[in-house]
């Protein structure tokens, strides 16, 4: 079958965050080109090991240079009532040189460990509750200095979890120029309709549009076994019937047949690694149904 979806940071450079100070008569001081909007919170309060999120504001696509390709802001405020249950809303400014961002995201640590890329609780354009998954890009001009309503839901559901998958996927075919993003997906069971691609256990953004060879990733996921193990593409004009899976973790027998993996809060699952070929595109990689490589 074809299975289609429709479906360490550094803190290096510098922000300021608007806010109360001194003030004073601005006359004919030119206005700051600035980046603001609303952070929504879903799904809180987050487990105690979230020690801080921000906002990550970035030139490119993976960042080549974090000192010049990357802002970060304050740490956000966030509610850790455990008796909270509806979303929190917090306002942000962040003040930026001209330029193109391609990315407005919400960054989340744990407590102990350095800032990773990965750890995406949400991104600009990317929003579930009206099915839009397509990280918008500002733009910040003479013309146009502040961008607003840059707004971005961030979802706490991201940070849960207890165990971890890592490997590397290795691409194969011409790296398409057209590359916005990718999805690495973990499932329990093996997809078997079109409709099966939000029965997703867990997720991970590949922020990744420059072409490479090979790249290491390290998910965060819930301890159990996950039967099937995928690479989606995005291209950047493609909407989300367009989304297509170009690669999975396979049975070393039978290369149609889904491999899996299982994981748990002591034993992670390494070397999960496997090939993603550009060549299957458009329709996508075709595997089979069969479970526990046919044994």
């Amino acid at each position: 079958m074809r299975f289609q979806i429709p479906t360490c940071l550094s803190a290096l450079a510098f922000l300021l965050l608007i806010g109360g100070g001194c003030s004073y008569d601005h006359g004919l001081d030119p206005v700051p080109s600035r980046i603001k909007g609303m952070i929504i919170f879903e799904g809180g309060p987050p487990p105690f090991y979230v020690r801080e999120a921000r906002v990550v504001i970035a030139k490119k696509v993976p960042p080549e240079n974090f000192t010049t390709d990357v802002i970060l802001s304050d740490p956000l405020p966030f509610n850790r009532d455990a008796s909270h249950t509806g979303p929190d809303t917090v306002h942000y400014e962040v003040v930026v040189e001209p330029g193109t961002y391609a990315i407005t995201a919400i960054l989340w640590r744990r407590e102990g460990q350095a800032w990773n890329i990965a750890n995406i609780l949400g991104l600009y354009g990317v929003d579930f509750t009206k099915q839009e998954f397509a990280p918008k890009e500002v733009v910040i001009g003479k013309d146009h200095p502040v961008a607003d309503s840059v707004d971005v839901r961030a979802y706490w559901l991201f940070t849960k979890r207890d165990a971890s998958i890592r490997g590397t996927i290795n691409f194969k075919g011409a790296w398409r120029d057209d590359t916005d993003f990718f999805v690495l997906g973990f499932y329990s069971e093996i997809p078997r309709s079109q409709f099966d691609y939000l029965n997703f256990s867990s997720f991970l953004f590949v922020l990744q549009r420059a072409s490479v060879a090979s790249y290491p990733y390290s998910a965060a996921v819930n301890s159990g076994k996950y039967k099937f193990i995928a690479l989606f593409w995005k291209g950047k004009t493609a909407n989300l019937a367009d989304i297509r899976a170009i690669g999975f973790y396979r049975c070393v027998e039978d290369s149609l047949w889904p491999a899996s993996a299982e994981t748990s809060i002591d034993k992670p699952a390494t070397q999960i690694d496997f090939d993603a070929n550009f060549a299957t595109l458009p329709g996508g990689i075709r595997f089979s149904v069969i479970e526990n490589c046919g044994q």
